[in-house]
């Protein structure tokens, strides 16, 4: 399914890297103070507001990529994705005449209705979701070296018997290197609160692992 807006869009490499070596530095950077929605955004908002879809489609180039990119890690399918991907911007196309730019950023606005159209999408189809591989490299820090792409089998094990909230924070923190900040807005909650569940999911998710075993 291909939006009419979407002219020029380019389609995206599928593979993602992971975490990369000090990205959780430039994460923890964001959290001091991480940027108000830029102002070039906020104009193309106003404009696609009012029915202009060339600057929606200026939205959808800019933020497609990296909602693809999440919905992919969040499936395990890229077909899925790109799937759900579209019908994001679909709606998203549909629902912006009522967006508020005083409330949450757009673009944690679309990644709330991503995460809305998974669990509908998994709902329907009765399936459980799982994060994609994970990929970081020897040199990430402690906290990151939980996930490895050698150890990705055992992990998916592991994130599947974890809550919804708990996937979702550490997907958004460690595969899409989000801030606190940033992951507060997506989920609807305070800077404090995502730090204190950032650190319990890492816990379960520690539990769940030396419940099976440990990692290989």
């Amino acid at each position: 399914m291909t939006a009419t807006w979407a002219l020029g869009a380019s389609p995206m490499s599928m593979p993602f890297s992971g975490v990369k070596a000090g990205a959780l530095d430039r994460s923890a950077a964001r959290d001091v103070a991480a940027p108000a929605e830029s102002a070039d955004i906020t104009r193309l908002v106003d404009r696609a507001k009012e029915g202009d879809a060339q600057a929606f489609g200026a939205l959808y180039d800019r933020f497609q990529p990296e909602i693809l990119r999440y919905l992919t890690h969040r499936t395990g399918s890229p077909e899925t994705a790109e799937d759900l991907t579209q019908q994001v911007f679909l709606k998203a196309w549909q629902a912006i005449p009522r967006f508020e730019q005083r409330g949450v950023p757009f673009k944690a606005w679309l990644y709330r209705m991503a995460h809305n159209q998974m669990v509908d999408h998994f709902r329907t189809h009765k399936v459980t979701s799982e994060l994609g591989d994970f990929d970081t490299p020897d040199d990430a820090d402690q906290e990151s070296a939980l996930l490895t792409g050698e150890m990705s089998e055992a992990l998916h094990r592991a994130l599947a018997r974890l809550s919804e909230d708990h996937r979702q924070v550490l997907t958004l923190r460690f595969l899409m290197e989000k801030s606190a900040r940033e992951i507060g807005e997506v989920m609807g909650r305070k800077e404090v609160t995502i730090r204190g569940l950032q650190m319990r999911a890492l816990q379960a998710l520690r539990r769940e692992i030396d419940e099976m075993g440990g990692l290989p």
